[in-house]
């Protein structure tokens, strides 16, 4: 007979008792993580915002804003509003600074003598407000007339210019240095103004238009004047924006439009002075050559207005000179002539650079 033997009493492993609360933690781990962290952060963003704004109640620091009066807001909300103003004082400087803009022409000729009141110089500042930490008080005015222009030398600056050019017969055989000037001149328009061209011999015309054409259209002498005749009405210039468009078509009238019969320019200062607005500057060229030299001298005292004109004495007759130079003086503006025989250099000139081309 086999003997088991006994090998002591039986042990059973009861689990461990588990309270309701550890119950509670296991069964809902995610949700109970969730919950300390959120406690975290709102402990720490609590702990932040009392080292940022936190103020010894006994208010021991000064104040510029003292006789302010009391607030209704919380200490804490009070003493951060004055702190913000504070640093806002001492970011603001103590002087405000004022810019002049200068316009620079990339022309070299020497510039006409202008005086400053003429370009609208800043007269009173316009206040743009705080930009950043920065006040910045910037008068823009002196920007309004910065549109420069040259002609046969003689440069100006305006908003709007005018040319009158005589495209009379008499300047046959010398209007090639006129033509190529001309077309330099509008070439060289910078694009922030307007610019009008007005051509004359009898007739006075816009330019682009048919001038053989329109010569029919009028009648008269040097001697008695030229006029439309009955049932035309002539073309009256406008104002045309400085594109490359119209300096396109404003140069192709320069290069092709004949010389006509007639040198009379009173009715070219005539349409001049009702443009509206009338014209900044006005270039007048002319070789003087009429029986009835320098009509509208009173036309323009009469309605010249704040219009400057700058005359151009293109081999013109020595009894030119002064009446061209009394229309320039009378209207602030400047006179200049060319005599023939610096005329023939620059056609020499012109040549030689066609043929390099």
């Amino acid at each position: 007979m086999t003997k088991h033997l006994d090998s002591g009493p039986k042990v059973i492993d009861h689990p461990p008792l588990e309270s309701s609360f550890s119950k509670f933690l296991r069964e809902y781990r995610l949700f109970n993580s969730l919950l300390i962290s959120l406690f975290s952060v709102v402990l720490v963003f609590v702990l932040l915002w009392n080292m940022v704004v936190w103020v010894d109640a006994g208010g021991k620091q000064g104040s510029d804003f003292s006789d302010a009066g009391k607030s209704n807001a919380g200490p804490q909300k009070q003493e951060h509003k004055v702190r913000l103003m504070q640093r806002q004082k001492k970011a603001r400087p103590t002087k405000t600074h004022t810019f002049r803009a200068i316009s620079v022409s990339d022309i070299s000729i020497p510039m006409v003598d202008i005086e400053a009141n003429d370009i609208n110089p800043a007269m009173a500042l316009s206040t743009m407000g705080d930009v950043g930490d920065v006040r910045v008080d910037v008068d823009m005015s002196v920007l309004s007339k910065a549109f420069a222009s040259n002609f046969m030398g003689v440069k100006s600056k305006a908003n709007k210019i005018l040319f009158i050019i005589d495209y009379s017969a008499s300047m046959n055989g010398r209007d090639k240095v006129m033509r190529f000037e001309l077309s330099k001149a509008i070439d060289k328009l910078p694009s922030v103004g307007s610019v009008a061209v007005l051509f004359f011999s009898g007739p006075t015309w816009v330019a682009g238009e048919d001038a053989k054409a329109l010569h029919k259209k009028w009648s008269g002498s040097n001697g008695g004047g030229w006029k439309p005749i009955e049932g035309h009405t002539p073309r009256r210039p406008t104002w045309l924006p400085v594109t490359p468009s119209n300096r396109k078509k404003l140069k192709a009238a320069v290069a092709s439009t004949p010389l006509t019969l007639g040198t009379v320019w009173d009715n070219s200062f005539e349409w001049a002075f009702y443009m509206n607005p009338k014209p900044d500057v006005i270039y007048f060229m002319t070789d003087g050559n009429s029986n009835k030299n320098f009509q509208g001298i009173d036309i323009i005292k009469q309605k010249k207005g704040k219009t400057k004109i700058y005359t151009i004495g293109y081999g013109a007759p020595a009894g030119a000179k002064l009446p061209l130079e009394e229309i320039a003086a009378m209207t602030g503006g400047k006179s200049k002539f060319v005599e023939m025989d610096v005329i023939r250099l620059m056609e020499k000139e012109i040549d030689a650079k066609a043929q390099i081309n």
